[in-house]
């Protein structure tokens, strides 16, 4: 299985933050700025996780999440805020892996 994960956020500083979270756990991560990035991310990539931030202006988290789960339906899927621990994503991430829960 796959130990990529991506993270869809417009803020860099964000995406970064939770990105070396994640790197920490194990993960190969890919950062997309947008939902349409997120959507070529998608096809050119195997992902375990992705994870969607809860506020993008080109669309709705919710719509993103949707949509990514109709092309790829073995991708978890995590909409996150601002206030989420990074940490604990990448926890849930590294339990998604391993196959101790799902998201």
């Amino acid at each position: 299985m796959s130990e990529s994960v991506l993270i869809v956020d417009e803020i860099a500083s964000s995406r970064q933050e939770l990105g070396r979270a994640l790197q920490a756990e194990g993960f190969v991560v890919v950062e997309s700025d947008s939902a349409s990035s997120a959507v070529r991310d998608i096809w050119a990539n195997q992902f375990l996780v992705v994870f969607v931030a809860s506020v993008l202006s080109d669309t709705k988290a919710q719509s993103l999440s949707d949509q990514l789960m109709q092309m790829a339906p073995e991708i978890e899927t995590i909409i996150f805020s601002k206030n989420d621990n990074p940490a604990a994503l990448a926890r849930k991430a590294a339990s998604i892996r391993d196959g101790d829960v799902a998201a």
